[in-house]
Formats: structure tokens, C-alpha cells, sequence
């Protein structure tokens, strides 16, 4: 793979991705107050529907690099969901070495396009 599309997470990139996610947390709570009591139902699909959205979010942006032989690589959004994680790693099998490792994240700069 082309590592010249690839970055390494810094400590500003993570605080980044922190405050998105306490911006939502906050804009979950305060709706709750509004939506919980007579349509909680609704509440909880707003709440799936905007984890999901982060989670194939994740998946599209991030890929993984092997410590053992250092192949990167991307994981799909189901792989995604049910791996153990850090806070900036992600317990993966290798598809390279198939050595199963905790695999440093990098963000992809830019995502090309699938050909069909």
C-alpha cells in the first residue's frame, strides 16, 4: 500500500477527536432532557443512528499498521465494532503476517475512489 497516504496520530488529532466526542455527549444529554420523557423510543434511535454514523465514520478515515511487519492496512465496520481497543490502537490479525498484535492507528489523508 501507498504509505504516503497515511499520517500518524498526534496528540492534537486526538485531542480533536475528544472534543467531538464530548460535543455530542453533551448534545445527546441535552436532548434527552427534551425527548426522554414522552418519546424515548425516539431518543434511542436518534442515539443508534448517530453511533453507527461514527462508527463507519471510523472505518472510512482510519486504517492500521502492523508492528510485526509493518503492512497497513483498513478493517471493515463490523471488524471495527467488535475489535478490542485503545486509545490509539486496535487488537487486529495482520492480513499480511497473520499475527495478531495490537496495530498502531494512522489516518488516511484522502480516500480514493473504489473501481468498479
Amino acid at each position: 500500500m501507498n504509505r504516503n497516504k497515511y499520517w500518524k496520530i498526534t496528540r492534537s488529532g486526538l485531542y480533536g477527536t475528544a472534543k467531538v466526542l464530548l460535543e455530542f455527549i453533551v448534545v445527546i444529554m441535552i436532548s434527552s432532557v427534551f425527548l426522554l420523557a414522552s418519546y424515548w423510543y425516539l431518543w434511542l434511535m436518534i442515539i443508534a443512528g448517530f453511533l453507527i454514523l461514527l462508527l463507519v465514520w471510523h472505518t472510512k478515515n482510519f486504517a492500521y499498521l502492523c508492528p510485526g511487519c509493518g503492512e497497513v492496512f483498513e478493517v471493515s465496520t463490523l471488524k471495527g465494532f467488535i475489535s478490542p481497543n485503545g486509545v490509539n490502537k486496535k487488537y487486529l490479525r495482520c492480513p499480511r503476517c497473520g499475527k495478531k498484535a495490537w496495530a498502531d492507528m494512522l489516518r488516511i489523508k484522502e480516500k480514493t475512489a473504489l473501481k468498479k
